[in-house]
């Protein structure tokens, strides 16, 4: 089953309305990426449809979730400026069912 049905499932068996989890999203400077990151980045907010809403960061808002897209292992920066419970992080693209696992898990804890 793809993770994003897992996730719809996860919602509709347990009978209740849930609020979304509040996500966004922060990529690298992109000097040297590896992978498709805008990609990335489209399959984790697919998958995760109905369990999390993705908008690009705002000045003084609090998210439960920060994912960072980074192209490579290099970049170390975290957006500390960014006011989120937890951070999310992608550096290859192996690596995205694991972050889709993470963000599910937080969902299923809120």
């Amino acid at each position: 089953m793809p993770v994003s049905a897992y996730v719809r499932n996860f919602y509709k068996k347990k009978g209740e309305k849930r609020a979304m989890l509040r996500c966004t999203v922060k990529f690298c400077g992109g000097c040297n990426p590896r992978y498709d990151r805008g990609e990335a980045y489209n399959t984790v907010r697919s998958s995760l449809s109905g369990a999390a809403s993705f908008a690009y960061p705002e000045d003084g808002a609090h998210y439960d979730v920060l994912l960072i897209i980074r192209g490579c292992t290099g970049c170390p920066y975290l957006y500390e400026e960014i006011d989120a419970a937890h951070r999310v992080i992608i550096t290859a693209a192996d690596e995205i069912p694991a972050a889709i696992r993470e963000i599910e898990q937080i969902a299923s804890q809120t």
